[in-house]
């Protein structure tokens, strides 16, 4: 009867000895198992974190366009009573006033009733002549953080300007853009120049009836200011015209007419154009060969 309870405990141990055996070739085969956990706070960085800036600034104009637009006025920058040639031209101090190094580019315009015979530009690193700019890299150019660039801008009277010029004005404007490259970061302002006017020939006044003689008749004006030559027109609808030297103010007329027409301009003549004034009043006349001449 004991025979049964010595076969269990023989299968008892054979177990033991087999759980035994794996143990040790786990062990022996360097396989380790291990789990861990554990937790902390990390610290708060030291540097603060900010974005980057993009601010396109003057520094000679009481560091206008600080911050993000803007317009700021270069009252140096002036042409008033110019005439076919002239020019004007003054140094605009542009600074990066960003964080990061950036593309600025400069674009000219012109304001009011200036017309094509006005031009203007704007060039960096170009010399201020007081009356143009002279060689430059454009109007564009990279400014590092900080940074400053000197931009001539200039405003000129074509040589060749019609006598319609007179009269017009206006004046010049800079758009200045700055970008961040690489990014669609930017910043924009505008500088503006002051009075920009083209001058006016006056015009001879007073245009009287002068000496009335047997087949002519003289005729009069007041001289007027600045002209280099007049032109005096007369015949039916004052359509026959001849010069007259600056220094005279009179001009007779021989050629028969029935009721026709006498008016004067004055012009000023500059190498490249030639600028008439408005005519003068009109008078009207009468010539017949061999009678006594007749104006109104």
């Amino acid at each position: 009867m004991p025979e049964p309870a010595r076969a269990g405990a023989t299968v008892r141990r054979v177990a033991v000895l087999v759980v035994a055996a794996m143990v040790c070739v786990l062990a022996g085969g360097g396989i380790a198992w291990a789990w861990w956990r554990g937790a902390g706070t990390a610290a708060a960085p030291t540097t603060q974190i900010s974005a980057g800036t993009v601010d396109v600034q003057v520094a000679n104009l009481g560091n206008g366009l600080v911050g993000r637009g803007g317009t700021v006025s270069l009252p140096a920058l002036a042409l008033p009573g110019a005439v076919p040639g002239s020019g004007a031209s003054e140094i605009v101090t542009v600074r990066n006033g960003g964080s990061r190094s950036a593309t600025v580019t400069a674009t000219t315009s012109r304001t009011g009733t200036l017309g094509t015979a006005f031009t203007t530009s704007a060039s960096f690193g170009a010399a201020d002549t007081g009356t143009g700019c002279g060689a430059g890299s454009g109007g564009t150019a990279t400014i590092p953080a900080g940074g400053t660039v000197a931009l001539c801008v200039a405003v000129a009277v074509s040589a060749a300007a019609p006598s319609a010029t007179q009269g017009q004005s206006g004046g010049v404007s800079v758009a200045l853009a700055a970008t961040i490259p690489g990014t669609s970061w930017n910043d924009t302002g505008t500088v503006t120049s002051a009075a920009v006017s083209a001058a006016t020939v006056a015009a001879p006044t007073n245009l009287t009836c002068g000496l009335l003689g047997i087949g002519s008749v003289t005729f009069n004006w007041t001289a007027a200011t600045g002209a280099t030559r007049y032109t005096f027109g007369y015949g039916p609808g004052g359509n026959t015209t001849v010069q007259v030297a600056a220094g005279t103010t009179s001009h007779q007329v021989t050629a028969t007419a029935n009721n026709a027409t006498a008016q004067v301009r004055a012009d000023r003549v500059y190498p490249g154009a030639t600028w008439s004034s408005a005519w003068s009043n009109t008078r009207r006349y009468s010539i017949t060969l061999g009678l006594l001449g007749t104006c109104t």
